[in-house]
């Protein structure tokens, strides 16, 4: 079930959420409509688009990255937590300084592949030319946000005695 945290998220976080579900609607209506007309021009027109085809990865990338973004924003990502709270409350604090840390790994090792990556990397897409560094900047875009939410939980974790 979707929240509307933006509504009650005052200022720049909220701009971004706000910002970030109308990014991955028109991504979602991207994605729709070059599979449409895909699927029209196969079985109606006896044609395939290549164009359509790539098109659609690129954004299909866009919306799972910005998602997962979003998705951290709000707190919305999926988690398993029977163990975790069944654990004393120190234990609890313990597990979720962990998996903050985990995050924060993860995310940096993102952002430093990303950087080696892209030196000197020139490729584009076959059909629309597309450079590939903007098709996969999609991976810092997602762990710039989720560093984002991970420091706001973070700092949650930090101001409550118990998790």
């Amino acid at each position: 079930m979707t929240t509307l945290s933006s509504t009650s998220t005052p200022g720049l976080l909220g701009w971004l959420i706000t910002t970030l579900r109308i990014a991955v609607g028109l991504l979602v209506l991207g994605v729709v409509f070059c599979v449409t007309a895909n699927v029209f021009g196969r079985f109606v027109l006896n044609t395939s688009y290549a164009w359509a085809e790539e098109l659609s990865r690129v954004l299909f990338i866009w919306l799972v990255l910005l998602g997962a973004g979003l998705g951290s924003l709000e707190k919305e990502h999926v988690a398993v937590t029977y163990f975790k709270d069944l654990a004393p409350a120190g234990l609890r604090r313990m597990l979720g300084l962990t998996a903050v840390a985990v995050i924060y790994l993860v995310c940096i090792c993102i952002l430093l592949g990303f950087k080696e990556l892209i030196s000197g990397y020139t490729s584009a897409t076959p059909m629309l030319g597309i450079p590939k560094t903007w098709l996969y900047s999609a991976m810092p875009v997602m762990a710039g946000l989720t560093l984002i939410a991970n420091t706001l939980a973070l700092v949650a974790l930090l101001r409550r005695s118990e998790p």
